[in-house]
């Protein structure tokens, strides 16, 4: 990872004998560790973002957000999530805490059990979930359950992309990491022919911005936007290349407050008046929004919303 090492074999033990007094509940000894080692190692990034988590522990908060902004000075691409951290303490807005590299360093790490441990330990259910949603407003709206492009924000390994590709015609689909995409195009119909037509690395704004307007009917999202802080250019991008009638279907994790919020997950959570309201400002109306739980946490149902939206 991006200066995840001093240079210093010396430092890097110091380093790691700090993480093991933080992990072994003593953020005290981590602390005095860490003091000697950034005092020797200004650069080392690593050891400022443990510095920070040392010093929340202690219940230092001022001193963790002077390490983590020491962090983005240090490495402004963020791939230690310093941002989200800054938020989770109040320090910094959760809508300017979205950090890509770090999200896409953590899903490379976690791609090749990413399918067992979502289904089997955190008992996933986003893109099931989202599948019988579309198929009620379809119902509803007395239109085919078919969708003729669709593209799947943040598609992982490709478990929302099984679960609606029956019912497209065209289906792309994107992520920021390029093991998970591997993993996507790895993938098959039980036809045998590739699960998506399209895939790319990239981030999902960027991704719509390269689609041409109204180019789509469907756009999902299955529990991706929890690494969203703000979702309006998101919504934007998605009304664009969304033809009228056409439909927004994503899964959130939700609070009782207001606006955005990172939760001690690192994981954002976004209000439902908060989403009603961006939804409207950029040209959707809500069709469906309702609770929602679509995995587990340390065996508890993680609160959340689920979402379809139509493009007026």
């Amino acid at each position: 990872m991006h200066f995840a090492s001093s240079g210093d074999p010396v430092l890097d033990r110091r380093y790691g004998r700090a993480k093991a007094a933080l992990e072994d509940g003593d953020p005290q000894a981590a602390v005095e560790i860490l003091d000697q080692t950034v005092a020797q190692a200004y650069h080392f990034t690593a050891a400022w973002h443990l510095y920070g988590l040392a010093q929340e522990a202690l219940g230092h908060k001022e001193d963790a957000a002077t390490a983590w902004r020491q962090c983005l000075d240090l490495d402004p691409a963020d791939h230690f999530g310093a941002r989200l951290d800054l938020a989770r303490i109040g320090a910094l807005p959760a809508e300017e805490a979205t950090s890509e590299n770090f999200s896409g360093a953590l899903f490379d790490a976690y791609a090749d059990r990413f399918d067992n441990h979502l289904t089997e330990t955190l008992q996933y259910k986003a893109p099931a979930a989202l599948k019988a949603a579309l198929i009620r407003c379809c119902s509803n709206a007395g239109r085919p359950f078919r969708f003729d492009t669709v593209y799947d924000l943040g598609c992982g390994t490709g478990l929302m992309g099984a679960a609606i590709r029956e019912q497209c015609g065209f289906l792309a689909g994107c992520d920021l990491s390029s093991r998970m995409i591997e993993r996507a195009r790895s993938k098959t119909t039980p036809a045998g022919t590739p699960l998506y037509d399209k895939l790319a690395v990239g981030g999902l704004t960027s991704f719509l911005t390269s689609r041409a307007d109204h180019s789509a009917d469907l756009v999902t999202a299955a529990d991706v936007f929890v690494y969203v802080g703000e979702l309006a250019p998101c919504f934007a991008q998605s009304a664009r290349v969304l033809e009228p009638g056409g439909l927004l279907a994503f899964t959130v994790q939700n609070h009782d407050g207001e606006g955005v919020v990172v939760g001690a997950d690192r994981r954002f959570a976004h209000a439902e008046a908060w989403l009603r309201q961006r939804l409207d400002e950029t040209g959707f109306v809500p069709l469906i929004v309702e609770p929602v739980s679509s995995r587990q946490d340390r065996g508890q149902p993680v609160p959340g919303l689920l979402v379809v939206a139509e493009r007026r």
